[in-house]
C-alpha cells in the first residue's frame, strides 16, 4: 500500500488541508500544536478504525463536522482508491477509476480494508496499528516495560494466538451440544422401544374389532328390511287417520260457519229494525229542520255585514289614538326648539373654557411623554446596575485566578535544566546497572574458580590490586558496592527531579493560561467602562421626574376643574344641529293631523248604513236556538234511515248463508260416521309401537357397528404409527452413530487447537527475533550484539556473553529495540509496507539519533518498506528523508 494524498477538513486545528506523499522516507516537521500528529491520528482512523477520544474532540473548535480523506494506491491491483470519513455516520471507499462507491458503511469498509492492506479477514486492525505501524507519541516503548502478563495479553490478540484458545474454546460448547444430540436421540430410541412392546396386543385387538364389524353389518341389513315392512304398514294407518283428521276438521268449521252465519243473521235483522225507527223519527221533525237551516243561512250572511262594522269601528279608534300621538310628539318638538335656542346662547359662553382645556391638554400629553421617558431611563439605570455587578464579580474571579496561576507558575525557569539532569541521570542508571551486572557475573566466576589462588582472571597473574591478607571476594564486593553506591544516589536524585520536574511542568501549564486570564480582565475592564458611561447618560434623564410627576399632577387638577367644557361645547352643538330636523318634523305632524280627521270623518260617515244589523241579528239568533233541538233529531237518524233498504237486502242474503251452511254441515258428519267405522285406532297403535321396537333395535345395531368400525380404525391409525415409529427408530440407531464419529472428530480438532496455540506464538517469536535483531544491528551500528524478543514478549539485548533485560537498557537502546521489533512485526505480520514514527528520537543522544534516521532511511532504499513518515521537531531526519512535509507552513518539500 502507498499513501498518495491526505486531505483534513476541520480536523484539529486544521481548517482545509491538503498533504501528498511519494513512496520512500517522508519526514512531518512543524512546530509543536500546528497539527503533525493530527496526519498520523487521521489515517489511524480512517483506514484502522483507531481513535484515541471522542469524535468531537476531534473536530475542529467551532466546526460541525469534521472530514478525513486518505487516497492511497493498492499493492493487490495497483489502483488508487480514497477513502473518506467523516465525525458523523459517512465511511465509504471510492474507486477513482470507476468513479463510484465501492463499500459503504463500517462492515464493508472493513472487509475491503482486510484485502487491500494484505491481512486476514477479522484481523484487529486497531491493534495492528497500536503495536506495530503507528504507535502513539510517548508510548513507543511503554509496552515492553510492562509485565510479562500485559505484554501477553497485548501481543496474544495481535499474533491471533488468542484465537486459537478461543476456537478451541468454541468447540467446547459444540462437544456439549452433540453430547445433548446423542442423549436426546437414546431417549427417542428408548422411546420408541417402548411403544413398540404393544405391536402384538394392538395386531389382535384390530383383528377382533374387524370380524366384530363384520357381523353388527350383516345383522343390521336383516333389521333394515323387517324396519321398512312395518314402516309401510304404519305408513297405511297414518293415511287413514290422517283422512279421518281433515273430515273432522271440515266438519268443526262448518259447525263455527254456521253459529257465525246464525248471529250475523240475527244482527242484520236488528239493523233493519233501527232503520226503520229512525226513518219515522225524521218524518216528525223534518219541518223545524228546515227552519233551523233557513235562519242559519241568513245569519252567516249578516256576519258579512258585522265584520265590516267591526273593522270601521276599530279604525276610527285607531285614528283617535293616532291623533293624541301627534299631538303629544307635536308638544315634545315645540319643547326642544326652545332647547336649541337655548344651546345657541350657551354656546357662545363657553368658547374661553374650550380653549383654555384644549391648552392644558396639550400640555398633559407632552408632561406624559416626558414621564414615560424618565421612568424607562430610570429602569435603564437599574438593569445597568445589575450588569456591573455581574462584571465586578467576574473581575474578582479573574483576579482570583491571576494570583493563584502567577503563584503557581514560579519554577518555569528551570524546567528545561530539569529536562536535561533526568535524561541523563536516566542514562547513567543504564549504564551503571549494565555494569553492575556484567561485574555481579565477573564476581561469581572469580569466586568459583580462582578464589584460592588470588590469580587475576584476565592476565592470569597475582592480583596487584588485592591487599596482603585481603581476600577477592573483599576487594570485589567493594567495587560492586561503589557502583550500587552511585546507584542509589542517582536514583534518590532522579526522584528529586522528578519531583521538581513534575512542579516545573505544572508551573509551565499555569503560566500558558496567565496571558488568556489577562486578556479577559482586560475585556471586563473595558466593557465596565462602556456600560458605566451609558448609565450615567440614562441617569441624566431620569433626574426630572419628580418635577414631571408634581407639574403632570396640577393639570391634572386644573382640568378636572374645568369640568370638560369641551364635551358640554359638543353637546350644545348636537342640539343646534337638530334645529331643522324638529321643524320639518313639526310641519309634517300638523298636515298628518289635517288627513286624519278628515279620514275619522269618513269612516263615521260609513259606520251609519250599519243601524238596523242587531235588530236582524237578534230575531234570526232566536229562531235557530228554537228549532236546534229539531236539528239535531233530525241529523242524528238522517244516516241510519237512509240505509234502510240496504239492511233489508243484506238480511235477505244472511237468511241464504244460514241455509246453505246447515245443509253442508250434514253432509261432512255423514262422511265422518262413516270414515270412523274403517279405522282400527288399537291396531295402529300396535303397529306403531312394533316400528318403535324395531328402530329401536336397529339404532342400537348402527351405534355397536360405528364402535366397532372406529375402533377398527384407531387400531389401524396406531398400527400405523408403530410401523412408521419402527422405521424412524432404524433411522435414530443411524444418526447415533454419526452424531458419535462427529463427537470424536471435534474432540480431537479442539485438542489440536489448544496445542497449536502455543507453538504458533513461539513461531511468531523466533520470526519476528530474527528480523528485529538484524534491524537493531542496523540501526545501532553494532554486529557484536544480538536482539533477542522472549516467548513472553520481552526484549532482551546480550552483549559479550551478558543478558540485559529492556528495563536496563538506556533509553536510546529502548528507542532502538523497540522500533526493531515493531517494524519486524509489521513485515512479518501483513504485506503492508508503511509505518509511522511519531517522535522516535527521544531520549536518545545525538550520534543514535543520527544513525536512526540514516537506518529509517536504509529501510525504504532496500525496498523493505514502501513508505515510512516520520514525524519529529529534530531537523536530523531532514537531511536523510526523501521528502520534508512541513506542517503549519502550507508547504511540501
Amino acid at each position: 500500500m502507498h499513501i498518495t494524498k491526505v486531505e483534513l477538513e476541520d480536523i484539529k486545528s486544521h481548517i482545509n488541508a491538503k498533504f501528498e506523499f511519494e513512496r520512500g522516507t517522508t519526514a512531518i516537521t512543524g512546530a509543536n500544536g500546528a497539527g503533525k500528529t493530527s496526519i498520523i491520528e487521521a489515517v489511524a482512523w480512517v483506514l484502522f478504525d483507531l481513535l484515541d477520544y471522542k469524535k468531537d474532540d476531534f473536530v475542529r473548535r467551532g466546526a460541525k463536522k469534521g472530514v478525513a480523506n486518505i487516497t492511497f494506491e493498492s499493492n493487490l491491483d495497483e489502483r488508487q482508491y480514497r477513502v473518506y470519513r467523516d465525525t458523523g455516520t459517512g465511511y465509504y471507499v471510492y474507486d477513482l477509476q470507476l468513479k463510484t462507491r465501492i463499500a459503504e458503511k463500517r462492515e464493508e469498509v472493513a472487509r475491503f480494508l482486510w484485502q487491500h492492506l494484505g491481512v486476514e479477514a477479522g484481523t484487529d486492525l486497531e491493534s495492528l496499528f497500536r503495536r506495530a505501524i503507528g504507535v502513539p507519541q510517548g508510548t513507543f516503548t511503554a509496552i515492553f516495560l510492562e509485565t510479562g502478563a500485559e505484554r501477553k495479553k497485548a501481543f496474544d490478540k495481535l499474533l491471533k494466538v488468542e484465537e486459537y484458545r478461543q476456537g478451541a474454546e468454541k468447540l467446547r460448547e459444540t462437544a456439549r451440544y452433540l453430547e445433548t444430540q446423542i442423549t436426546a436421540v437414546r431417549e427417542k430410541i428408548a422411546r420408541a422401544e417402548g411403544a413398540l412392546a404393544r405391536l402384538e396386543l394392538v395386531e389382535a385387538e384390530h383383528q377382533k374389532y374387524a370380524e366384530q364389524s363384520k357381523n353388527l353389518a350383516d345383522s343390521a341389513e336383516k333389521l333394515n328390511d323387517e324396519t321398512s315392512r312395518k314402516r309401510e304398514t304404519v305408513k297405511k294407518f297414518d293415511e287413514t287417520e290422517n283422512a279421518m283428521s281433515e273430515l273432522k276438521m271440515t266438519r268443526d268449521k262448518l259447525q263455527s260457519e254456521n253459529q257465525t252465519a246464525e248471529f250475523v243473521r240475527k244482527q242484520k235483522e236488528n239493523e233493519k229494525d233501527a232503520a226503520r225507527v229512525a226513518t219515522e223519527k225524521i218524518k216528525l221533525v223534518e219541518a223545524d229542520y228546515k227552519i233551523h237551516i233557513s235562519a242559519s243561512v241568513e245569519l252567516k250572511s249578516l256576519e258579512t255585514e258585522r265584520t265590516t262594522r267591526d273593522k270601521i269601528l276599530s279604525e276610527i279608534n285607531q285614528t283617535e289614538n293616532q291623533i293624541v300621538s301627534l299631538k303629544a310628539e307635536q308638544k315634545s318638538i315645540s319643547e326642544n326648539l326652545k332647547k336649541v335656542l337655548e344651546a345657541r346662547e350657551n354656546i357662545v359662553n363657553i368658547q374661553p373654557k374650550v380653549r383654555e382645556q384644549e391648552e392644558m391638554e396639550k400640555q398633559r400629553e407632552l408632561l406624559r411623554t416626558d414621564l414615560a421617558n424618565a421612568k424607562a431611563a430610570e429602569n435603564q439605570v437599574s438593569g445597568y446596575e445589575g450588569k456591573l455587578s455581574v462584571l465586578r464579580d467576574e473581575l474578582g474571579e479573574i483576579n482570583k485566578k491571576i494570583k493563584i496561576a502567577q503563584e503557581k507558575s514560579a519554577g518555569i525557569e528551570n524546567l528545561e535544566n530539569l529536562e536535561k539532569r533526568n535524561i541523563k541521570i536516566v542514562d547513567e542508571l543504564a549504564t551503571l546497572r549494565a555494569a553492575l551486572n556484567r561485574d555481579g557475573q565477573f564476581e561469581r566466576e572469580v569466586i568459583d574458580n580462582l578464589i584460592k589462588n588470588h590469580f587475576c582472571p584476565i592476565v592470569s597473574q597475582k592480583c596487584l590490586n588485592l591487599e596482603t591478607g585481603k581476600a577477592q571476594e573483599s576487594f570485589i564486593g567493594a567495587q560492586n558496592g561503589n557502583g550500587k553506591a552511585q546507584i542509589s544516589a542517582l536514583e534518590v536524585e532522579q526522584k528529586t527531579i522528578l519531583s521538581n520536574l513534575s512542579q516545573a511542568r505544572e508551573a509551565k501549564s499555569n503560566a500558558a493560561v496567565l496571558p488568556n486570564l489577562r486578556e479577559t480582565k482586560e475585556k471586563i475592564t473595558e466593557d465596565g467602562k462602556k456600560i458605566r458611561e451609558e448609565q450615567d447618560s440614562w441617569r441624566k434623564q431620569a433626574e426630572n421626574l419628580a418635577q414631571i410627576n408634581v407639574r403632570l399632577n396640577q393639570i391634572v387638577i386644573q382640568l378636572n376643574a374645568l369640568e370638560n367644557p369641551k364635551a358640554k361645547l359638543l353637546a350644545f352643538e348636537n342640539e343646534v344641529r337638530r334645529e331643522s330636523d324638529l321643524k320639518e318634523k313639526l310641519f309634517q305632524i300638523e298636515q298628518n293631523l289635517v288627513q286624519i280627521g278628515n279620514e275619522k270623518a269618513d269612516l263615521s260617515q260609513q259606520l251609519m248604513q250599519f243601524e238596523k244589523l242587531d235588530a236582524q241579528w237578534k230575531r234570526l239568533s232566536d229562531e235557530r236556538d228554537r228549532t236546534s233541538n229539531a236539528h239535531r233529531e233530525f241529523l242524528a237518524n238522517e244516516s241510519l234511515a237512509q240505509t234502510l233498504p240496504a239492511r233489508e237486502s243484506e238480511l235477505e242474503i244472511a237468511q241464504a248463508e244460514v241455509k246453505k251452511l246447515k245443509e253442508n254441515l250434514a253432509k261432512a258428519e255423514e262422511d265422518f260416521s262413516t270414515a270412523d267405522k274403517n279405522y282400527d285406532r288399537e291396531r295402529h297403535l300396535s303397529e306403531k309401537a312394533s316400528l318403535l321396537e324395531a328402530e329401536k333395535c336397529l339404532a342400537e345395531t348402527y351405534a355397536n357397528l360405528e364402535n366397532a368400525k372406529r375402533s377398527l380404525m384407531q387400531f389401524a391409525e396406531e398400527l400405523k404409527i408403530l410401523a412408521e415409529t419402527r422405521k424412524a427408530m432404524q433411522a435414530d440407531f443411524f444418526e447415533k452413530e454419526r452424531l458419535e464419529k462427529i463427537s470424536e472428530a471435534t474432540k480431537f480438532i479442539r485438542d489440536t487447537l489448544k496445542e497449536a496455540a502455543p507453538r504458533v506464538a513461539r513461531n511468531y517469536v523466533f520470526h519476528v527475533s530474527m528480523e528485529a535483531n538484524q534491524m537493531y544491528r542496523e540501526i545501532t551500528g553494532n554486529a557484536e550484539r544480538t536482539l533477542k524478543w522472549t516467548e513472553d514478549y520481552g526484549i532482551i539485548l546480550e552483549e559479550d556473553g551478558f543478558e540485559r533485560p529492556f528495563i536496563n537498557l538506556s533509553g536510546g537502546e529502548q528507542m532502538a529495540a523497540a522500533l526493531s521489533v515493531r517494524l519486524a512485526l509489521l513485515k512479518q505480520l501483513s504485506d503492508v509496507r508503511l509505518a509511522f514514527f511519531d517522535e522516535p528520537t527521544t531520549n536518545m543522544d545525538a550520534e543514535r539519533r543520527e544513525r536512526l534516521a540514516e537506518q529509517i532511511s536504509r529501510i525504504t532504499q532496500n525496498k523493505t518498506f514502501d513508505q515510512l513518515f516520520v514525524v519529529s521537531h529534530d531537523d536530523t531526519f531532514e537531511e536523510y528523508a526523501d521528502y520534508v512535509v512541513a506542517v503549519g507552513g502550507n508547504e511540501n518539500v
